[in-house]
């Protein structure tokens, strides 16, 4: 009986370094596209005040002579109804947007919507959820997209009093290894934990151990364990 050229695992490597190389190849093709963008000083990287932002159903307390804001902030704003805007009417290459609004409520839903060229209405296709990265901060990824105008709708309830000073575009990132973009190590034994996919995708990780580099998967849900349960402080199994 003829033996298979590849055994099991070799084909398994082999298909994880497939992976990692065409991980790799998508990376630097996006780092190129930004780097043209901002070169051509078509990348804004900048904050834009309340004061320079549109709003609908969303407005700062000293608006309206009856509201009380929570402390003496000028910067409380209040939702009037469950469906609040904020818009960006500007144009440009965005890789992530930053809200700095600090709810006194729960807010329900946050989320961005953006326009491309041509387009005039806001669609749920162009949809994209906030990540909380520190209190009152959401953070929007775009992935990379030419955009002629942004909308954020702050809450999905109404009604809640909100600390707002601004937007940020594309604010700089901190330095991190190439292949663990959002910089986080799972359970301590320095495996990367995102490769830019969303919770339904598995990221590429690299595993140090004995001074040598191997390569894998982390299933959904490991990083979530790892942040918020005693079990993400033990260390994976490395054998």
């Amino acid at each position: 009986m003829r033996k298979p050229l590849l055994k099991a695992r070799q084909l398994l490597l082999l298909a994880y370094l497939l992976a990692a190389v065409l991980w790799v190849v998508r990376c630097l093709v996006g780092c190129g596209v930004m780097l043209n963008y901002k070169l051509q000083g078509k990348m804004p990287q900048t904050h834009v005040d309340a004061a320079e932002l549109v709003t609908e159903s969303f407005a700062p307390y000293s608006s309206n002579e009856w509201w009380t804001p929570p402390d003496d902030d000028p910067a409380w704003y209040l939702s009037t109804d469950s469906d609040p805007h904020i818009y960006w009417q500007g144009q440009g290459y965005i890789e992530t947007a930053v809200l700095d609004a600090a709810h006194r409520l729960p807010p329900g839903g946050v989320a961005l919507y953006y326009l491309k060229p041509g387009q005039t209405d806001y669609t749920e296709a162009q949809k994209v959820y906030a990540k909380v990265t520190a209190p009152g901060v959401y953070t929007f990824d775009l992935g990379g997209q030419w955009v002629t105008g942004l909308r954020i709708d702050p809450d999905s309830v109404g009604g809640v009093p909100t600390l707002f000073t601004g937007i940020d575009l594309n604010p700089p990132a901190p330095m991190v290894h190439p292949l663990c973009p959002d910089g986080r190590l799972v359970a301590g034994a320095g495996v990367c934990a995102g490769s830019g996919g969303g919770d339904g995708e598995r990221g590429l990780f690299l595993l140090y151990k004995e001074g040598t580099v191997g390569e894998g998967f982390i299933p959904p849900g490991v990083c979530a364990l790892a942040e918020t349960s005693p079990e993400g402080s033990r260390p994976l199994p490395t054998d």
